[in-house]
């Protein structure tokens, strides 16, 4: 066992995704006795709080991502100002902090400024390589440099997949990069719990920045009432009471603690949601064999990922645009969805790394 680390964390409030995947990691560094500091959000807090108990929590200003309704890949390009804001606020806060607290390690979750000049700092991505459409060539070759520069400025890029690249694909294809796989991580246990409804239902799950949250919202409530089976739709809002409202065969929560979600993946005849890799790494961890992806509009990861999912054969997927309820149900079929017997969430590679640093400080 490791000395006792005082370990600075924080994830990417883009949604609950980040804080999510973070939660295995973060549980296994409590349980070797490590003190947790963690900078978050409310929203983050709050989801957090459920699951660590006893973490430290600061409070980070939110990157306050939204996108317009059209949400192409140049309306998702305008966002950099705001990403480049980002790290110089988030550098000035790590600074801040340092200054006031001590730290013997800092691990950020996707944030590039959140790292310090005089302390150990490791970043978890997937994305070591970015993904963009035809026609943005030169622009992705000056992101992808701007990318490998920040992601540089750590000691260590730890990517939470597979040494294989299994879900992640070409996105964390990069040896250029001081990278570790740690496993991919979800905080799905894969109990066998009850069936939580006695009729067969549909299960979609919304997340991901506003507007498009809400309008994937709209046409899945729009289209419910034209099929028979009972729709669920869990609403990805944990700061809203998880009270279900019944309306004709919808059920809608606005969110579910981790137990339940599982417990409604599970017995699911089909889950409908975004392509995030959090998510991903969820259904694989649960085994689902029945998936369908739609990517968020102007998020060329979650494109590259859903199409990556369909060329494996895992599962399919339907553009935003073209969402059409009763076209899914027919889709899903022709898919095999996750392998059983997968064995991942390992963190041994991690011990190495805390082993060499310990014998540091």
């Amino acid at each position: 066992m490791t000395k006792s680390l005082n370990i600075l964390f924080s994830p990417l409030d883009w949604g609950l995704g980040h804080a999510s995947r973070s939660l295995p990691l973060l549980q296994y560094l409590e349980s070797q006795g490590h003190l947790l500091m963690v900078g978050v959000n409310e929203l983050t807090k709050n989801f957090l709080q459920e699951h660590i108990s006893k973490a430290e929590f600061f409070d980070m200003s939110s990157y306050g991502i939204t996108y317009s309704r059209s949400a192409s890949f140049v309306t998702f390009a305008a966002l950099a100002p705001r990403i480049f804001k980002a790290k110089r606020v988030e550098s000035e806060w790590v600074e801040n902090f340092v200054a006031n607290h001590k730290v013997d390690l800092i691990i950020s979750d996707s944030r590039f400024g959140f790292r310090h000049e005089d302390v150990k700092s490791v970043i978890i991505s997937h994305q070591l390589n970015l993904q963009f459409p035809k026609g943005w060539a030169r622009v992705g070759k000056r992101a992808q440099k701007v990318n490998e520069k920040w992601l540089n400025e750590f000691d260590e890029v730890w990517i939470p997949d597979e040494e294989n690249h299994y879900l992640s694909g070409d996105l964390s294809d990069n040896t250029s990069l001081k990278s570790r796989f740690i496993g991919i991580q979800s905080r799905m246990i894969k109990e066998d719990f009850q069936r939580p409804e006695k009729e067969p239902y549909i299960l979609c799950i919304l997340s991901g920045p506003e507007p498009q949250r809400s309008i994937l919202e709209k046409k899945i409530r729009q289209q419910s009432p034209q099929i028979k089976k009972h729709v669920i739709i869990v609403g990805g809002r944990p700061d809203k009471p998880c009270k279900a409202f019944n309306c004709a065969n919808t059920t809608y929560y606005n969110h579910l603690d981790t137990k339940s979600l599982e417990q409604y993946i599970q017995h699911a005849d089909l889950v409908i949601s975004r392509s995030g890799y959090s998510s991903l790494m969820d259904y694989y961890k649960l085994e689902c064999k029945k998936v369908f992806l739609i990517p968020s509009p102007g998020q060329t990861e979650q494109i590259y990922l859903a199409k990556r999912m369909k060329e494996m054969g895992i599962c399919d997927f339907s553009l935003q645009k073209s969402f059409s309820l009763v076209e899914i149900i027919k889709l899903s079929s022709k898919n095999s969805g996750f392998a059983k017997g997968r064995t991942s969430n390992s963190l041994d590679n991690i011990n190495g790394f805390l082993l060499v640093f310990n014998s540091k400080i």
